[in-house]
């Protein structure tokens, strides 16, 4: 219950998709488009049951999952050195997938707009955030850069993270910068996802092996 009372603003921001979906399940087709292509189109479809409730309920299920975490965690002491950052990563992911749902919920109503454009500026905000955060998270094993060499030493862990919170803002900014230039975004962006995802694993073992 603590935590129910303490998560107000995340229940308000898992909620607010299904408000809209009550309100205007009559105006939706039977058929939702749940993907689309760089250039915008949708190119797969889902029933309104699957597009509309389903997938809303998935936030739900993170819900649960980052209350879980932490008590089954067996370095669960670390997540009480940085509370705040922690409610802080919940908050931008439940705000990501609330924000993915009410776009798909608009373009579904019939509103034009490059859907496809506003979920990759919504991935790359989401990693602004993080990227920001990383710094602050202390050693466990669900949250953060959680390689072999990070999760075996202290030392490892913390040079990776501040490295990766450097390498996410910085990254991502000019990412946000240059895409709508882009005649090809999609390649790009892609490069950017290994960039952020391979380059801190990397770095993560070349710390470790100085270490050793």
């Amino acid at each position: 219950m603590k935590n129910f009372k303490n998560d107000w603003l995340i229940w308000m921001i898992i909620l607010v998709p299904f408000l809209f979906v009550a309100y205007f399940w009559k105006q939706f087709p039977e058929q939702i488009a749940t993907h689309f292509g760089f250039d915008g189109k949708p190119d797969d479809y889902s029933s309104r049951v699957t597009g509309l409730i389903l997938l809303p309920s998935i936030n739900i299920l993170f819900y649960f999952l980052f209350i879980a975490l932490p008590k089954i965690d067996p370095r669960k002491k670390s997540y009480a050195l940085f509370p705040e950052k922690y409610k802080i990563i919940r908050l931008a992911i439940h705000s990501f997938l609330s924000f993915i749902l009410m776009i798909t919920i608009f373009f579904s109503l019939g509103y034009n707009f490059n859907l496809s454009f506003m979920v990759l500026y919504g991935i790359l905000v989401l990693f602004l955030i993080l990227g920001n955060l990383m710094g602050n998270v202390r050693n466990n094993f669900f949250v953060g850069i959680r390689t072999p060499w990070t999760l075996s030493d202290e030392e490892v862990w913390t040079r990776t993270h501040r490295f990766t919170a450097k390498l996410w803002v910085y990254s991502t900014i000019v990412i946000m910068l240059i895409l709508p230039f882009l005649p090809q975004p999609e390649i790009v962006f892609g490069v950017y996802i290994a960039l952020i995802t391979i380059v801190p694993i990397t770095y993560s073992y070349i710390i470790f092996k100085k270490r050793e």
